[in-house]
């Protein structure tokens, strides 16, 4: 306090400055360096938003050690002189699912933005490309979603944790839609259970019985992300652009759609 080491139970008086100086979280040795580039859509001392591609695990795991997005996003740090060395994943996606992730640079923030997290006010905004066409434009799904007989996939149960999701419809084609999804919730495969138990599995979801014939992976995307800085106290917002292969669909079936 005022340049002077000070205990914590020091008294503040109006006027003191108070200087905080934590130590550097040593690098974990078993989490490999990828170098391969990442697509950084913000950085500041703080925080990384990065957009994930579809087929890159966000975590190491048994399949994968070392090329995951915390590997790659390690070496992103590395390659910029930072300071701390290891990456806390707020926000994570499945394999197949590409888009917004949000990284912590450190762990105080990462505890910081946790009630953030556990409370959902998070605005976490996804775009699918689903099958069948809606009777209505927009709804919101509210149905719990739990493990069957340990299974991978997950299903509607009612002894299941709760999940809900409201849909809107962007676009709707000849039998297919481009859908906008907010959770309100974040449940394992939240959006993919939810749009098959209404009739509307995504395009490309093997797991939840989506068609192969247009996508080869699911189609879904993490459009956008809204925050609050817990540190600025400001709230942000950021959003990545619809990968290649869902546009090139969207495209598709734009060129075929008959004109009213």
């Amino acid at each position: 306090m005022n340049q002077q080491i000070t205990q914590p139970d020091q008294a503040v008086a109006i006027g003191d400055v108070v200087t905080l100086s934590l130590p550097n979280e040593p690098s974990d040795g078993n989490v490999t360096v990828d170098e391969e580039p990442i697509d950084v859509l913000m950085a500041d001392e703080n925080w990384l938003v990065v957009n994930k591609n579809a087929g890159v695990n966000a975590v190491p795991g048994p399949s994968d050690q070392q090329t995951t997005m915390v590997n790659r996003i390690k070496g992103w740090l590395v390659a910029n002189n930072a300071d701390n060395l290891v990456p806390h994943l707020i926000t994570r996606l499945d394999r197949d699912t590409s888009g917004i992730m949000l990284v912590a640079r450190n762990g105080i923030v990462q505890g910081m933005i946790a009630p953030q997290v556990d409370q959902h006010t998070m605005r976490k905004t996804y775009l699918a490309l689903v099958e069948g066409r809606f009777e209505n434009d927009h709804g919101v799904i509210d149905s719990p979603i739990g493990r069957v007989d340990g299974q991978v996939a997950r299903a509607i149960t009612s002894n299941g944790q709760s999940a809900i999701t409201e849909y809107k419809v962007l676009e709707q084609f000849e039998n297919i839609a481009l859908v906008e999804l907010n959770l309100k919730t974040g449940r394992t495969h939240q959006i993919r259970v939810h749009m098959q138990s209404i009739g509307h599995p995504l395009l490309g979801d093997r797991l939840y019985g989506g068609s192969l014939r247009l996508m080869q992976r699911q189609a879904l995307h993490a459009w956008q992300l809204s925050f609050t800085d817990p540190v600025t106290q400001k709230r942000q917002t950021y959003t990545a652009p619809l990968p290649e292969d869902m546009q090139a669909v969207v495209n598709r079936l734009r060129d075929s759609k008959p004109v009213e």
